[in-house]
């Protein structure tokens, strides 16, 4: 009889720190392993999205210059959208939509050819690029004729080539204007050559200041000007005073390669930029 009731005591004993130590330790552990199993929950609405969709529906209406403003203002606005990516990429597009064609805009100059004028010369009195008056005028070559009307934009355009969003933004007299993805950086900027600190810590990349020096356009292997046939079906390469800097597009041209590789962005990209930019306009290399 003694030995059953000790048997009980001790089932009754060890059974109830058993339970309390479940209720204890291991319940709450298995709850939070549940817990950490469900998928996260979705994000809260973004109260911007519909400020973004009604950008998007003047651009979809056709209303260029009324989109491009509109764009701005939600850039300007709301820096923390999700959708500010989304904003700048389409805004980028539309500075170059009006840039680079006839679309009329307030910004822009016309210009009547007189006698005696080439095209370099009414591009420094447009404040502009001979490349950028042959686009945005669907110039087939770059002869003028007298009473010809050309219309260009003045320009001051600047870079900004940043290594930790993989981007090449283009700033047009220190505004936002256009942004390009880079798709591949030279050794010397890539993620596994970024030099570590104490502890494995990346350092930060020192920023970086420079200009674009020169501009050359490759044709069947051959430099070409925009006084050339075929201009328009060149690539191009943007030199930068920076350590392998060179923006490009192809790993080669002409039997040459851009020193150390380079920073290549896409062919358009580089159309636009050659069209764009101008030597002597300044470029800020950062982290």
């Amino acid at each position: 009889m003694k030995a059953l009731i000790i048997i009980f005591l001790t089932v009754v004993i060890f059974g109830g720190a058993a339970l309390v130590g479940y209720k204890v330790f291991l319940q709450p552990q298995i709850a939070l392993k549940k817990e950490q199993a469900l998928p996260p929950p979705p994000p809260p609405p973004d109260p911007t999205l519909p400020e973004f969709n009604k950008c998007v529906a003047i651009r979809k209406g056709g209303k260029v210059i009324e989109a491009r403003d509109a764009f701005y203002g939600f850039i300007e606005r709301y820096p923390e959208s999700t959708k500010i990516e989304d904003a700048k990429n389409l805004l980028g597009e539309i500075n170059t939509d009006i840039l680079l064609s006839t679309i009329a805009a307030p910004e822009k100059e016309t210009y009547t050819v007189q006698k005696g004028d080439v095209i370099s010369r009414v591009a420094n009195r447009m404040k502009t690029t001979p490349e950028l008056i042959i686009r945005a005028n669907n110039l087939p070559r770059s002869m003028l004729y007298i009473n010809q009307k050309i219309s260009a934009t003045q320009v001051d355009f600047s870079l900004v080539i940043s290594r930790k969003r993989d981007k090449v933004t283009v700033l047009n007299k220190g505004k936002f204007f256009k942004q390009y993805a880079v798709l591949e950086w030279p050794p010397l900027y890539a993620k596994t050559a970024r030099k570590e600190g104490p502890g494995g810590k990346v350092l930060a990349m020192e920023k970086k200041m420079g200009k674009v020096t020169d501009k050359i356009s490759w044709l069947n292997g051959q430099r070409v000007t925009f006084n050339d046939k075929g201009y328009l079906s060149s690539t191009h390469w943007i030199q930068i005073n920076i350590k392998e800097c060179t923006l490009h597009s192809v790993a080669e041209e002409g039997g040459q390669k851009p020193t150390g590789g380079g920073i290549r962005l896409t062919p358009d990209a580089l159309d636009e930029l050659d069209a764009m930019l101008s030597k002597g306009d300044a470029v800020t290399l950062e982290q």
